[in-house]
């Protein structure tokens, strides 16, 4: 996970929900989001290169979905290809370990997502 500042211009990393079972994710997300006073929720969306959504994007929508009805909080869906391997180079870049890499990458490429969410970079699918 990533979240912004105040005035939603730096996304910064935040935490990693390790992936359970739905309800737990949902809970933890919930209170994470009552927490933090979230306002919008950006959630990756994993086309296939060629753009087209197959399983993973279908799973990650119902996942936003669920996660928009556990909040109240209204979700928008962001291309989340090459983001991954993105996170890899910068944290290699940064000299990172490989557990280091392997610890904080999903938060790295959060932060890239989210980024490109407040930069309007990426395109809401």
């Amino acid at each position: 996970m990533a979240v912004s500042d105040e005035t939603r211009t730096i996304a910064q990393p935040h935490s990693t929900v390790l992936r359970r079972s739905d309800q737990r994710d949902l809970t933890q997300i919930a209170r994470l989001v009552e927490q933090l006073a979230v306002t919008a929720i950006v959630v990756g969306l994993p086309l296939q290169m060629d753009g087209v959504e197959g399983n993973s994007a279908k799973e990650a929508r119902d996942f936003g979905a669920a996660v928009a009805q556990a909040t109240g909080v209204g979700v928008t869906f962001l291309d989340e290809r090459l983001t991954t391997k993105q996170a890899e180079r910068h944290l290699i870049a940064g000299g990172a370990s490989r557990a280091r890499r392997r610890e904080v990458g999903d938060q790295v490429a959060a932060t890239l997502i989210l980024q490109q969410a407040l930069a309007g970079e990426g395109r809401p699918i």
